[in-house]
């Protein structure tokens, strides 16, 4: 197992003891790129230490059993059909993950990138059974705001991973080039909300134009921003976890039902029409 690397006087550690302390339900959102697997993986060690068993949620690993030669990932990016199908798939498998944990100490602890629709079905209110346990007060979003260098930063490490992977999960990465591709589409989303103004240099990473946007996303949700001004140093890969560790994920069996199940309500070029609006609620 990893070690833990968060000096206990700085800000995330502060927030991670009270997220161990106060929530059930964890969730890093944002962008691939913004330190939203680290940070997973230190609050995932606390809260182990803290005598909290800790299960995960993973945007990457989640996907997987919906993927198939019909449905697969094109050049990092993942079909529609499978961003659709996994969203629906997680609202309907959190209330039966409350229910199989709520008399235990376990913590859910999940990444969800939002961006381009991914996971973004937990942040839209609904009238179901998922509603209000991801409107309680124990469940909370956290955004973590990376500044312009320690983005640069993270971008460098990632392009490193990508060439020289120390888990094979880090392979699967996102490469630096699209992580800049879904920057600008989010810049063209803030410019779209009356957040930013379109400009020529849409391709630079602003830290002020990224937290508005995703505190528009998570408006109707619990949410804290957790500012990366300083550069974090892991010590293994941010994918390092004990094997056994339990992680919410569909079988295969479940992942084509529910594909089987979005495929009879909706088509491929709806979804493609419906991508362009993903981040209305």
């Amino acid at each position: 197992m990893p070690k833990t690397i968060l000096p206990e006087e700085s800000q995330i550690y502060r927030c991670f003891v009270d997220l161990i302390r106060s929530a059930d339900r964890v969730f890093f959102a944002g962008l691939p790129g913004v330190g939203k697997s680290l940070l997973l993986q230190q609050l995932t060690l606390m809260a182990l230490e803290a005598g909290r068993p800790a299960h995960l949620l993973q945007w990457d690993t989640a996907r997987q059993p919906f993927e198939s030669p019909r449905y697969p990932l094109d050049q990092g990016a993942t079909h529609p059909m499978v961003i659709k199908a996994a969203g629906v798939w997680l609202r309907r498998a959190l209330p039966k993950w409350d229910k199989a944990h709520s008399h235990s100490e376990a913590i859910l602890i999940g990444e969800v990138p939002l961006i381009g629709d991914r996971f973004m079905e937990i942040v839209r209110p609904a009238d179901d059974e998922a509603e209000s346990l991801l409107a309680d007060k124990r469940t909370q979003f956290v955004l973590p705001v990376p500044s312009r260098e320690v983005r640069a930063l993270i971008e460098s490490r990632r392009e490193a991973s990508i060439a020289n992977p120390a888990h094979e999960n880090e392979a699967q990465d996102a490469p630096p080039d699209l992580l800049r591709a879904l920057w600008r589409d989010l810049f063209h989303i803030a410019a779209q909300l009356g957040i930013a103004e379109a400009a020529a240099n849409d391709g630079l990473y602003s830290p002020e134009i990224y937290e508005a946007t995703y505190r528009h996303l998570l408006r109707q949700r619990r949410a804290r921003v957790l500012a990366l001004d300083e550069p974090l140093r892991p010590v293994a890969s941010v994918y390092a976890f004990d094997a056994a560790l339990p992680q919410l994920i569909p079988d295969r069996a479940q992942a084509q039902a529910v594909l089987r199940e979005v495929e009879a309500t909706t088509s491929i070029p709806r979804l493609l029409r419906d991508a362009v609006a993903w981040y209305k609620l």
